[in-house]
């Protein structure tokens, strides 16, 4: 359910909090960067690894359904992100009046995602799934069905699977910057052409995206 076209004040946000995501992200203190880094050492800190503005972006245009803000170690880093980045720019672009919300993730989800939020996108055909799995009151919790919330176009398993903007990786001098990132289950030619459909839907976006910007 994404849009055919993006409408402008979707390419102003997704300019805005891509700033100020990395503005934060430089701006933390040296404990918290080695915390968000390979092996917790300051040198292998590198920001390119932890950007979010990739899956807001495909939320906000309706690819993704929601976006979950979640760190298994630093948690922290996520409500100061909310609280630097996202929250600002949800209140100036008044999005809740566009169809969106963001709230913070309650007890029993808090277990898996501490002091994790969620971003979505209340016109979205699995917006109901979101509700329904991110606001569970239930202690289990199904990671097929977390996946399909999220977006993710096939169940869980031990492949990952990521999408780079390499654009946004060049103009960084890094090697890559993840865009989005889920793991999946079975390697097959189904699973692998599935895969492909959904990533053409993300690169269709970028360049409309790109071409817009450019205007």
């Amino acid at each position: 359910m994404a849009d055919n076209g993006i409408v402008d004040f979707k390419i102003a946000f997704f300019h805005k909090f891509k700033s100020l995501e990395w503005e934060y992200l430089q701006a933390l203190s040296n404990d918290k960067k080695k915390l968000l880094s390979h092996k917790r050492r300051l040198k292998n800190y590198d920001p390119c690894h932890i950007l979010e503005y990739g899956e807001i972006f495909a939320t906000l245009c309706g690819i993704k359904p929601c976006t979950l803000l979640a760190h298994y170690i630093m948690h922290e880093y996520v409500t100061g992100l909310v609280e630097k980045a996202l929250k600002p720019l949800f209140d100036e672009f008044q999005l809740e009046k566009e169809g969106f919300e963001l709230w913070k993730l309650k007890s029993p989800m808090t277990q898996l995602y501490r002091d994790g939020w969620i971003f979505t996108n209340k016109k979205h055909e699995k917006y109901s799934l979101v509700k329904q799995v991110f606001t569970t009151t239930s202690s289990y919790m199904d990671t097929i069905d977390i996946g399909r919330a999220l977006g993710y176009p096939l169940p869980y398993g031990k492949y990952t699977i990521e999408y780079i903007d390499d654009t946004e990786s060049k103009e960084r001098n890094t090697c890559c910057v993840p865009m989005i990132e889920y793991n999946v289950g079975a390697a097959s030619e189904e699973n692998f052409t599935i895969i492909l459909f959904h990533l053409d839907e993300y690169a269709t976006l970028w360049e409309k995206n790109r071409q817009k910007s450019d205007y």
